[in-house]
């Protein structure tokens, strides 16, 4: 119903006269190609189109048929889109596009009921993506010869048709160029044996099978699917999506007796182990991948499933995987035998699991391997045993975000760069520099931290970090003790202390100081720490600090001094502060200034502004909003906000 109101509104438009300039194509010019865009204007014909255009867009309109004098002669055209016509069927018929033979890219995509000659495509020998996706095709389309001209395609997109088997008839040997097979969301149950044969000898960049009909359950596959992957090579193929169980898994990867695959995708399977629920399934074993154990495997991944427990050995047919995804499963039991046999792997991806505490033994298998990356984030980890962590000497990222751990997990991981501790429950920052002394990247965001200075001196054992994220703690003591050791020469470039209350802090007169040696800074964010002002030698020796936030505050006041030792500050950030006043001699220590943000601050309308309004006018900085904007509010009820320049002119110059 809601379609055919939408016909009826564009046919009502198309019968008025007003529309007639509306009907012809628009012609512009981008990236030095010449664009014809017809869409939804309710051609029922191809229109007249410029000789000249390179790009032809005829989207949603009503063209119900294509033949080889539906386009005058475009030599230049090289993509066509006839996507998404309206009128329900289109039909294209025998040499089509033979007056625009130069097209490399064609879209056919979305028209439900295409009816394709086999010889509509005929002489498109330039073409390289050609997208027929939802067009209601059936497995006729890859067995009737419809590709032989093709000998440039590089791209085919089958996506979302009805295709039950996959068969490519013998003009497919004649596209050594075609990389990029998508066949998702068709209906094919199985490929065995001769299905691929005129595909031999391709390497193709992707083969995509994933939501399709895949099971392999019936034991007729057992003895009588032979391997189809004869001499083909895929660098990534996507089984994702298909209604596997363990036993029709292990048949597959069986079948492929050894094909080349470098990337494997076996996403949102939930009926392959058990899961929460599924007791009654198989679970994985080391056989479900030996099938694979010859075929190189480099990546795979198995995320967004139903997977519980991780057994001994499941992986042991994949000695050549790089990189394994398990993220977005239901594991919350791992076996210490789970990753024996990955001798080369550099990432591990257990995110968004259900994990309550890392075992010891869960990781040690991976000793011997050259694990770089580990992502535990959003499990639900408050424990990480003595010596689990032990071992993994080359790991030099740690994502434990998301979690629920009270302290720095323990171990030693002497090539670590980057740690993610955010959004848990650590309180304070001990064992930091056991664990690495070799950080770069550190967050500490959305903890319970408290101490200023507890924290500063565990970092001083982490010559190398540069980059320090502590926002959202509850930061608001100063401990006296102070490591008066003589301070190494800080790395830091960024640091974050946002949404803590420093206010407290520094109201009592502590860590003034905590800033003094930091040379190398260059961002400083201070924003939301409810200060009401800034202590005389906050900024002292930031001579690298190119921008500093200290937006959201209570600050009514800044002295003259208050950026004394700033003067590579770039980027300024002032607002949503109290600000009564504000004299244009704070910012003069700031001569390398470029940019400031006056935003929503609360001026008192006074005529001591007439030197901020005189000096906003002269200046050369870059203003968050125009001069014009930065307002100020009248002292009395209901305080209403009028433009600065307004009440200055208005009343105090005379």
């Amino acid at each position: 119903m809601r379609r055919f109101f939408w016909l009826l509104a564009l046919w009502l438009l198309s019968s008025s006269p007003a529309l007639a300039d509306v009907r012809s194509c628009h012609v512009s010019v981008a990236q030095s190609s010449v664009i014809s865009s017809c869409q939804a204007q309710l051609h029922e014909t191809v229109p007249e189109i410029d000789s000249s255009t390179e790009i032809l867009l005829l989207n949603f309109n009503l063209l119900s048929n294509i033949s080889a004098s539906s386009f005058p002669r475009l030599e230049r055209l090289r993509k066509l889109s006839l996507g998404y016509q309206l009128g329900g069927s289109l039909s294209i018929g025998e040499k089509a596009f033979e007056k625009v033979a130069n097209v490399t890219f064609l879209d056919l995509g979305g028209n439900r009921k295409l009816s394709l000659h086999p010889m509509a495509l005929a002489g498109l020998r330039q073409l390289e993506v050609l997208l027929l996706d939802v067009n209601g095709l059936d497995e006729a389309v890859l067995e009737g010869g419809y590709f032989q001209d093709l000998v440039s395609l590089r791209r085919l997109d089958l996506t979302g048709n009805q295709i039950k088997r996959l068969r490519p008839d013998s003009s497919f040997q004649g596209l050594k160029l075609l990389t990029s097979l998508h066949l998702r969301l068709n209906k094919i149950k199985a490929i065995c044996g001769e299905d691929l044969t005129h595909l031999g000898g391709q390497h193709l960049s992707l083969l995509d099978l994933s939501s399709n009909l895949l099971s392999y359950r019936d034991p007729w596959y057992n003895r009588t699917c032979p391997s189809p992957f004869h001499s083909i090579t895929v660098e990534t193929l996507d089984v994702s999506s298909n209604p596997w169980d363990v036993g029709g898994a292990e048949q597959f990867f069986k079948a492929m007796g050894g094909a080349q695959i470098r990337h494997l995708k076996l996403q949102h399977s939930g009926a392959i182990g058990r899961g929460f629920g599924f007791n009654n399934l198989r679970g994985l074993s080391a056989s479900t991948f030996s099938g694979l154990i010859r075929s190189r495997v480099l990546s795979f991944d198995m995320s967004h499933g139903f997977l519980s427990k991780l057994g001994p050995l499941i992986f042991s047919g994949l000695p050549e995987l790089r990189m394994l995804r398990l993220a977005s499963n239901q594991i919350h039991e791992i076996h210490g035998e789970t990753f024996a046999g990955l001798q080369h792997l550099c990432t591990l991806d257990l995110s968004h699991n259900l994990l309550g505490e890392l075992k010891t033994e869960v990781l040690q298998r991976l000793s011997q391997s050259p694990l770089l990356h580990l992502n535990l984030k959003s499990n639900h980890i408050g424990a990480i045993q003595h010596n689990a962590l032990e071992g993994l000497r080359t790991l030099r990222m740690l994502d434990l975000q998301d979690n629920a751990l009270s302290r720095i997990p323990p171990g030693r991981l002497p090539a670590l760069e980057r740690l993610l501790l955010g959004q848990n429950r650590i309180k304070h920052a001990w064992g930091i520099g056991k664990l690495s002394t070799n950080l770069t990247f550190l967050d500490l965001s959305s903890n319970r931290m408290q101490d200023l200075r507890g924290i500063w001196n565990e970092l001083r054992g982490i010559p190398a970090l540069q980059f320090l994220n502590l926002s959202h703690n509850l930061l608001s003591t100063c401990s006296e003790h102070q490591d008066r050791a003589t301070p190494r020469q800080s790395q830091l470039r960024v640091v974050d202390l946002s949404q803590n209350s420093l206010n407290i802090v520094w109201n009592s007169g502590g860590c003034v100081d905590v800033f003094h040696h930091l040379d190398r800074l260059m961002i400083l964010n201070l924003s939301r720490n409810n200060l009401q002002t800034l202590p005389e030698g906050l900024f002292q020796g930031l001579v690298s600090l190119q921008a500093l936030d200290l937006s959201g505050n209570l600050i009514a006041l800044l002295p003259d001094r208050s950026f004394q030792d700033l003067h590579s500050l770039q980027v300024l950030g002032l607002q949503s502060n109290h600000l009564m006043t504000l004299s244009p001699s704070v910012f003069e220590p700031l001569h390398a200034l470029a940019f400031l943000n006056l935003q929503e601050v609360s001026l008192l309308c006074h005529c001591s502004l007439l030197d901020l309004e005189a000096w906003l006018h002269s200046t050369n900085l870059t203003l968050s909003s125009k001069k014009e904007g930065i307002t100020c509010r009248v002292p009395t009820p209901p305080f209403p906000a009028m433009p600065l320049l307004s009440f200055i002119h208005g009343s105090c110059v005379k």
